[in-house]
Parts: structure tokens; C-alpha cells; sequence
């Protein structure tokens, strides 16, 4: 028997026991009325690129574990231990966003075409289940690698669905597994985005197809219907040139950002500058304009009034015509939904870009990231990679100073300069510093927003009505520069804005301090007035030591005494030590000291 006949024989074992052929011929040869086009490609974009996802999402999931201590850590594994896992992470991440895309063109696409008119309203009805399907999988999807973005993000939706009336905080106990945020709520995640989602949308996408096959394409307005081509081999090969260029965009972006981004382990108790995802940024900026009793406006009214439209758009155009021009009227919802959408996404984009303090925040963010992965490459404990990133005492250091700093001191990037009521830190214990104090010490950045303000006159220069006043000569008010900034050093190496300190003019700045600033401060726990003065204590001022006493209590002889605190002072600096264990201020003392001599 020759090959060809062989062949056949084959083929028609396939064909008379599965039917094979005759399903392959339905399926190709279907007649397009008015011939193939681009316009029609956007459904089998979107059924290419959900391939993609449900292959790189069980890839995924052979190395996924979702629970609160295990699940950053295993997508830490698969983006940056697993061989190629970045790649198959990218797709899957750029995969998701391209079908936002598509099915956003495609909807506009078959609107423009009227193709949701009779028969087609249930198809139209399906195709907007999937837009919410594939919405869904996106919302489910941010919380699993269980990180900073995505926890704060899926939040900020969760609390938007407890705003909802009656049902609201039900519903939100439900979708959390409890009142907060838990492993339940990431279990319940996994188990929408790997489950209960694929089969809502594939058994969406089937009745989709086959209700697309009954009724056939809808051409556009003006179409010759009198040509009629088969789907094999025009619009196959037009299908197929489109999902090339769409998945070469995906690969492109997966090398581009060497996978999906992953930022710093999920910490409910940090200050995150929380974002929602670009597709969801316009619903995000929409909630700005509405506060208080309106709020259920922006998060409930008008979302719900735009799926209503989509929804009943079949039965609000009765108009026989499909060119869109007789269509105006209710196509004019659309377009303006699609104009919003896409304004509101750039609104928020430019304020984000605009804002001072959220940039900072955002720096702080990555820099928390890179610090995660820096810190994961070492090992993650098995307390979880929450436990890791507290452990670190330059994490930990920043944690505490954002809770009981912030609020009154800045410090690089951290507080607010317009709102600060205590000393700006930056290039606190320099000779920098000092000088800058001991000619202006009523300046915002110092304590002219303190009790303080007016408690300690300039030493480098004198009003004009004190005839008592000696000020300090340049070279004396940098040596007790010098000298005081010997003691903030700490044994650690000196500001970079230090110049290189000789003895002689240390001892000289000691001496001075001895002489001339001992009536109000105290050297060594004593002062001229026998330690009754309203400055603090000089010795070991800027100091890790100095600072931690400072911290845990500052009417201690140690810094100011209680005697020495300005009326009000208590509001200013309270005593932390109920507050932070001796560790913590330990660590919180250490990175103060080394931040702020950066």
C-alpha cells in the first residue's frame, strides 16, 4: 500500500469514529456575507490571548501557594529563581491587561457595526458577561501575589462594594472570608480566579461562538452581501496575523519589564500610596469628585447606570438601519462612556504625576520593594516575608519613624515641610546644621514652629536695639560646629558635607561651648545655673545615644529635662517609652542617626 493511501486510510479511520473532518469543514467554511476584514478579528484575538492566559495560568499554579505567609514568596520564587518563570509571569500579567484592550475594541467594533441588534441582543448580552468575567479575573488576580499594589488596591475595591446599601457590608464579609483581610480572603481569591471564573467565562465564550455561528457576522453598512467568503483562508489568515501582532506586543512587554512587577510584601499596617491598575484608574479619579453622602454616586449610581445602558442598548435601538450616522441617539451614551473612560484615565495620571507627596510616597514604595527582593534573595524565613522585611532594621527604622515621626518632623522624603511642627532633620548633627541653628534658630526648619521659637536667640548676629549682644565670630561658631558635630558622629563617619575636623579646633569648640552656652545648656549633666536651664544637654548631642533618650523620654536629664521643656513641649515630643519596646528604639535611634546624614 503506498504513503497517500495509507494516509487515507488513516483519515478515514479519524472521520468515521470522531467525526473530525466534518467539524473542521463547519468550522472553516463558513460563509462571511460581505467578505472577510480587520473588523472581525477582535474575537479571535480575544479567544488567542485567553489561551495564553489558561496555559501560563496552570503553569503558574504548579508553583503557586496561596496563603499570607507562603504566596509572595512563591511568586518571588517563580519570577526570580525559576528558570523562564518571568517570562511565563510577564505573559500572563500583559496577557490579562491586552484583553482589557481587545474587548474594548471589540465592544465599540460590533456597536458601531449595530451587530447587538435583533437577532443578535442575546450574543450582545453574553459578550457583556464576558467583559465582566474578564473585569473579574483581573480584581481577583492583583490580590495573589499578595504584595503591597495589590493588597491596597483590592481593598480599595472592597471597600467601594461595602458602600453598596443594605447589602453592602455583607456582601463585603463575604467576598473578605471575615471582617479583614486574611488568608481566607486569598484562599477565596485563588479559588474565584482559578475555579469559579474560567468556567463562568468559558461556558460564556461557548454560547458566544455558537450564537455568533447561528446568526453569522453582521457586515458593516454599504457591504456587497452579494460576496460571500469562506472563513478558510481570508479571514483565518487575517485572524491569524492579528494575534501574531498582538502576541508579540505581550512578549514585548514581558521582556521589556523582565516579567510582572512584584512590590513589597502585603503590610496592612504601612502607609501604601494605593492605585488601582490603569483600566481601573478612571473609576478611581471618578470617586475624587464625590464625598460624603454623594459618595455612593461615584461608587454605585453612575457604574450601575453605565451597565444598564450597555445592557438594555438592544432594546433602546429599534431602528432597522445599521449605519451608524441613524444611530446616533443611542449610540451617543457610548461614545461618550468611552470619552470619559479614557479623560478620567489621564486626569488621574496627570494629578498622580503632579503630586509631590504621592511620588514620594510611590519612591519610598520602590525603594521598600527593591529592598524585599534584595533581602529575599537571601532567604525567606518561614514566618513569611512580612516577618523578613520587619526584621531588617533599616525597614523597621523607616516603619517607626513614618508612625511616631512623621506626623511632626521631616526627614528626606518622610513628613510634610508645610505641616511640620518640630525640626527638619535633614543634615541633622552636621556642622551644616549647626550653624544654620546658631544663626537662625527661629527658622521654620529649625524651631520656628515649636514652643521654642524665641527661647534662643541667634549667636552669629544681634538685633538692632541690644547693645549687650556678642555675637560669636565666624571662626568660633564653626569650631563649636565642629565640635558638636564630633559628638553626633558617633563613631560613625562624618557627614559628606563635613570638612575634615582637626583637634585643635574640636578642643576650641569645646571650650567655647563651656563658656558661652552652658547658661542655658547643660555639658556633661551640669550648667551654670546648677542644671535649671531651658536648653538641653550638649554632651553626646546628635548621637545614637542622645537620640534614643531623646525618644523615650525627653524631659530626662539625658536631653532636656522636665524643667527645660518650653509650655506645650509635651504636645510636641511626648515620651515614647510606653510606646516603642527598647529594640524598637534601639533601631529607630540607629536609622535617624544614619538617614539623616545621608
Amino acid at each position: 500500500m503506498s504513503l497517500r493511501a495509507r494516509i487515507d486510510a488513516l483519515a478515514d479511520f479519524v472521520e468515521t469514529r470522531t467525526g473530525a473532518k466534518r467539524l473542521l469543514s463547519h468550522a472553516l467554511d463558513e460563509p462571511i456575507a460581505g467578505g472577510a476584514r480587520w473588523a472581525y478579528v477582535f474575537g479571535s484575538m480575544l479567544t488567542a490571548v485567553f489561551g495564553l492566559q489558561a496555559v501560563t495560568g496552570l503553569l503558574l499554579m504548579s508553583a503557586y501557594s496561596p496563603s499570607t505567609q507562603t504566596a509572595w514568596a512563591s511568586v518571588h520564587h517563580v519570577t526570580y529563581v525559576t528558570q523562564g518563570g518571568w517570562l511565563v509571569r510577564g505573559l500572563h500579567h500583559f496577557g490579562a491587561q491586552a484583553m482589557i484592550v481587545l474587548l474594548g475594541m471589540h465592544l465599540f467594533q460590533v456597536a458601531l457595526f449595530g451587530a447587538y441588534k435583533r437577532p443578535r441582543e442575546v450574543n450582545w448580552w453574553f459578550g457583556l458577561l464576558l467583559l465582566g468575567a474578564t473585569l473579574a479575573f483581573s480584581l481577583t488576580g492583583y490580590l495573589l501575589p499578595w504584595d503591597q499594589k495589590g493588597y491596597w488596591a483590592t481593598r480599595v475595591a472592597t471597600n467601594i462594594a461595602g458602600t453598596i446599601p443594605v447589602v453592602g457590608a455583607s456582601q463585603q464579609a463575604l467576598i473578605q472570608g471575615g471582617s479583614d483581610y486574611s488568608s481566607l480572603t486569598l484562599t477565596r481569591f485563588y479559588a474565584l480566579h482559578v475555579g469559579v471564573l474560567p468556567a463562568a467565562l468559558i461556558g460564556a465564550l461557548v454560547a458566544h461562538i455558537a450564537l455568533f455561528r447561528k446568526h453569522g457576522v453582521t457586515p458593516p453598512h454599504g457591504a456587497d452581501l452579494t460576496r460571500k467568503d469562506l472563513f478558510f483562508p481570508r479571514q483565518l489568515w487575517k485572524d491569524v496575523q492579528a494575534a501574531i501582532v498582538v502576541f508579540g506586543v505581550i512578549v514585548y512587554f514581558a521582556f521589556r519589564h523582565h516579567g510582572a512587577p512584584l512590590d513589597a510584601p502585603a503590610d496592612p499596617a504601612s502607609d501604601y500610596p494605593a492605585r488601582p491598575e490603569w483600566y481601573f484608574l478612571s473609576l478611581f479619579e471618578l470617586l475624587k469628585y464625590f464625598h460624603g453622602p454623594l459618595e455612593l454616586l461615584g461608587t454605585v449610581v453612575l457604574p450601575g447606570l453605565a451597565g444598564a445602558y450597555l445592557f438594555l442598548l438592544p432594546l433602546l435601538d429599534r431602528k432597522e438601519s445599521l449605519r451608524a450616522r441613524d444611530r446616533v441617539l443611542p449610540l451617543l451614551p457610548l461614545f461618550g462612556l468611552g470619552v470619559a473612560v479614557v479623560v478620567l484615565t489621564v486626569m488621574a495620571l496627570r494629578h498622580d504625576a503632579r503630586d509631590e507627596k504621592f511620588q514620594a510616597a510611590r519612591r519610598r514604595a520602590d525603594l521598600s520593594a527593591a529592598k524585599a527582593l534584595a533581602l529575599a534573595a537571601k532567604g525567606i524565613p518561614p514566618e513569611g516575608p512580612l516577618a523578613m522585611m520587619k526584621a531588617d532594621p533599616e525597614v523597621l527604622g523607616e516603619a517607626l519613624f513614618t508612625k511616631h515621626c512623621q506626623g511632626c518632623h521631616v526627614l528626606g522624603d518622610l513628613g510634610s515641610r508645610e505641616e511640620a511642627s518640630a525640626p527638619v532633620l535633614d543634615g541633622w548633627g552636621s556642622e551644616a546644621w549647626v550653624l544654620s541653628m546658631l544663626d537662625d534658630p527661629d527658622h521654620d526648619a529649625r524651631f520656628g514652629r515649636t514652643p521654642y521659637k524665641g527661647m534662643m536667640p541667634s549667636m552669629t548676629r544681634c538685633k538692632p536695639d541690644d547693645a549687650s549682644c556678642k555675637p560669636m565670630k565666624p571662626e568660633d561658631a564653626r569650631s563649636v560646629a565642629a565640635f558638636l558635630a564630633a559628638g553626633a558622629d558617633d563613631g560613625a563617619p562624618p557627614p559628606t558635607d563635613a570638612v575634615r575636623r582637626d583637634a585643635a579646633r574640636v578642643r576650641s569648640g569645646e571650650a567655647i561651648v563651656k563658656t558661652r552656652c552652658t547658661t542655658c545648656h547643660l555639658y556633661k549633666g551640669e550648667g551654670d545655673d546648677g542644671g535649671e536651664g531651658t536648653a538641653p544637654e550638649l554632651s553626646g548631642w546628635g548621637s545614637r545615644a542622645w537620640i534614643r533618650a531623646q525618644v523615650m523620654n525627653p524631659a530626662s536629664k539625658a536631653t532636656y529635662r522636665e524643667k527645660a521643656l518650653a509650655p506645650g513641649m509635651k504636645k510636641y515630643m511626648p515620651a515614647f517609652e510606653g510606646e516603642l519596646k527598647p529594640a524598637e528604639a534601639d533601631v529607630l535611634a540607629a536609622w535617624v542617626h544614619q538617614r539623616a546624614r545621608r
